[in-house]
């Protein structure tokens, strides 16, 4: 229910993100949602000549009409008919954060105030009970448990890891107002428990299973991340820490410079024989390097940088002193690091970001600013009721959650600050 409780068109904030995104679109979002052509021809976007506001001269004159109103003058004369309204705020906000409905107490609270300045500060001060609320602290956990698509039913079969220890760190982190780059680079206590009747988190190690005691570094060790994600060669946990906390699918990065390359065009800010194929090593189990179909290297100059530091945790989760993951060529090879890189080629998060192991990897994730941006827009998009921004493409132009990003800079990025500041913005409280 979370994903759509919300009033079902945010006019301001869908034309303010269309016009952002493609000036050109905004008539025609603009005409949906304040009818078609045929409906009103004054309307805005509508099959009319005359633009709201404007005077289209005296008939038969001669004189020209004005011309119609820009998409960006559309939108302005859109978000400046919006009115706050902070009885359907409290609502939302009280659904998201902490999944139930606001009291008749907290709705009279805010229907007592004189005037829409009074019913603010008693909104935003029921935003700030909210986000310090035991209630707030489990939505957390369900936020985090529907963004790493983990959890479990039950108690954990025996030899198996926690899928619930991720979603649950992540909360603490949020709830505690940790910054958010203990993430990835935790060392120690990434696996708690959390006690509902005390509201409570308890840091605990993550369970070896019995295998070897490895790395910690945030959730980038969770042995429950790393079974739900088990799979070939390891480049579905890639792709995992790719989508989730950059928000973005691969190709990761693009050159300044693409050149043609067989039948596509290699994009990849890596060097094109810096990854393993028939090129530089003619016995290769996978061509990395062919470009008889699609270009494979646009993807892997990024993906075989990440993926072999994964390789020895087991399908449970657990680090094991060998290989792990498989090579999907007949027989199933146990993969190893020359399936992906060639002698001599290092690991890297980024081009010109080079790591050496797990914790420095989350070291230069946790580093990144597109990183902290897709924290600022994951949480924008779970206020809003808007969907995934990987899978479901509800992607957010820079310019709209700008001032949360560089605020979330400049608080030590502290999520919950940043969650709090989404519940009062003014694109929350308008409709």
């Amino acid at each position: 229910m979370r994903g759509t409780l919300r009033t079902p068109s945010r006019l301001s904030v869908s034309v303010t993100w269309t016009l952002a995104a493609c000036g050109l679109m905004v008539g025609s979002l603009a005409s949906t949602a304040c009818g078609s052509s045929g409906d009103d021809p004054n309307a805005i976007g509508g099959g009319g000549t005359t633009a709201p506001g404007t005077n289209p001269g005296p008939t038969g004159t001669g004189t020209a009409a004005a011309p119609p109103a820009t998409p960006a003058e559309q939108v302005k004369q859109i978000l400046d008919a919006r009115k706050a309204d902070y009885g359907e705020a409290l609502r939302t906000a009280s659904l998201k954060l902490r999944d139930s409905l606001p009291t008749l107490a907290e709705i009279k609270t805010i229907e007592a105030g004189a005037d829409d300045a009074a019913k603010k500060v008693a909104y935003e001060k029921l935003v700030d009970d909210m986000s310090a609320s035991p209630e707030f602290s489990k939505s957390m956990i369900k936020f985090w448990k529907d963004t790493f698509r983990t959890g479990q039913v039950g108690n954990v079969q025996m030899g198996a890891a926690s899928r619930d220890t991720a979603a649950t760190f992540a909360a603490q982190i949020v709830v505690e107002g940790q910054p958010y780059s203990n993430l990835f680079t935790a060392a120690a206590n990434t696996c708690p428990t959390y006690d509902p009747m005390a509201n409570t988190f308890t840091g605990a190690a993550c369970d070896t299973g019995g295998g070897t005691a490895g790395p910690t570094a945030g959730i980038l060790t969770d042995p429950g991340i790393l079974s739900q994600y088990f799979a070939n060669m390891a480049f579905r946990r890639v792709r995992f820490i790719q989508e989730t906390f950059a928000c973005q699918k691969f190709p990761a990065e693009t050159s300044a410079t693409p050149k043609p390359l067989g039948n596509g065009t290699f994009t990849g800010a890596f060097p094109y024989e810096s990854i393993t194929g028939k090129v530089n090593k003619p016995d290769a189990l996978i061509d990395f390097q062919d470009t008889s179909a699609v270009i494979c290297a646009n993807c892997h100059v990024n993906l075989n940088r990440i993926a072999p530091m994964f390789i020895n945790y087991d399908d449970t989760g657990f680090l094991q002193a060998t290989g792990q993951v498989q090579v999907p060529v007949p027989k199933n090879p146990i993969a190893q690091r020359i399936d992906y890189l060639p002698a001599g080629e290092g690991f890297a998060w980024r081009s010109g970001k080079p790591v050496t192991d797990i914790p420095s990897l989350g070291a230069a994730i946790a580093a990144d600013p597109e990183v902290a941006r897709c924290a600022v827009n994951r949480v924008w998009n779970y206020a809003l009721s808007r969907g995934d921004i990987v899978n479901d493409l509800a992607t957010i132009p820079n310019a709209v959650t700008d001032p949360l990003v560089k605020d979330f800079g400049t608080n030590k990025q502290n999520l919950k600050e940043t969650i709090r500041a989404i519940f009062k913005s003014e694109d929350f409280v308008k409709f």
